[in-house]
């Protein structure tokens, strides 16, 4: 049995497909795949492009490698990535808003010097969107050396994910109604000496960044998930939609930095001035959900 042999029959093993299955979707007799596995013919090239598709694989690896090794160590290659990626992301988001958190609530106690906190802030700001951009450069990376991949996860991982996604979404809606309730009564809630409603803003904050953190996690495991979406995107049309997401995305998020420091540095609003962050991130949600939708 040649290397193509042995690969073809292991790609439509782990597709749970028969050669008479196999055979209809590439519109050949049954005897013509029996033959290909066996080694005693090749296919041609046509067929070739069309085994790769089927099987999210490429022509040197259907050909020449071992499948199964190159899967697993895809596997594992691919898991580690959005690990990596969704740490990156979810810490880089969360520092942002921790940081409004820390301003709000430091701003509450009055007891700090604005300028200090002014430069805490930014500092964290800057430390915060370092990951944000390192990830999104990575993931690009990623995807253009990987823009087809094979589907790794097993149904009970799958159905074990989906069990648990309901309860995640709630737990972090639950978060954010929870701030916004003691952030929208900050004024009614008893308050020490000396110290400001400012205080409950920053409480706030703090629901909302655990909250984004588990909404995130739960989004983007969902995301890793879908496999055939992650091919769909990689492809021609797709990728280039995906770009021009990215483009707007950091068009909006440069234009909130501006409007940040501008309206920190020139009028003096520090106090106010971060909702252009959370601002920006709403746009930029609204930006891709419109340029999706558009085919």
């Amino acid at each position: 049995m040649s290397v193509f042999g042995e690969n073809l029959q292991y790609y439509r093993k782990c597709e749970n497909m028969t050669q008479e299955q196999l055979a209809e979707q590439l519109e050949v007799s049954r005897q013509t795949v029996s033959k290909w596995e066996a080694g005693t013919s090749y296919a041609e090239m046509e067929k070739l492009l069309q085994l790769c598709d089927l099987f999210s694989c490429d022509l040197d690896t259907l050909l020449r490698k071992d499948a199964s090794e190159s899967r697993i160590e895809e596997n594992q290659q691919h898991r580690e990535h959005m690990k990596e990626f969704r740490k990156g992301i979810i810490g880089g988001v969360v520092l942002l808003l921790l940081a409004a958190a820390f301003y709000e609530i430091a701003a509450g106690f009055g007891r700090i010097d604005e300028s200090i906190l002014n430069t805490v802030f930014m500092i964290v700001v800057i430390i915060a969107v370092l990951p944000l951009v390192v990830q999104g450069l990575k993931d690009e990376n990623y995807r253009k050396k990987h823009p087809v991949i094979q589907d790794f996860y097993s149904e009970e991982e799958k159905e074990a994910f989906d069990r648990q996604f309901p309860s995640r979404i709630a737990a972090g809606v639950g978060l954010i109604l929870i701030g916004m309730l003691i952030g929208m009564n900050g004024d009614t809630l008893p308050l020490p000496h000396g110290m400001t409603e400012d205080f409950y803003y920053g409480i706030f904050l703090v629901f909302v960044a655990v909250a984004v953190a588990i909404l995130i996690y739960a989004g983007m495991r969902k995301q890793e998930y879908d496999v055939e979406a992650y091919n769909k995107e990689n492809s021609s049309k797709d990728s280039e939609k995906y770009s021009v997401v990215a483009v707007w995305c950091g068009c909006i998020m440069l234009f909130a930095t501006i409007v940040f420091l501008i309206a920190g540095l020139v009028f003096q609003l520090w106090k106010i001035c971060w909702l252009a962050y959370p601002i920006g991130g709403i746009f930029c949600g609204m930006a891709a959900l419109i340029l999706n939708r558009q085919k």
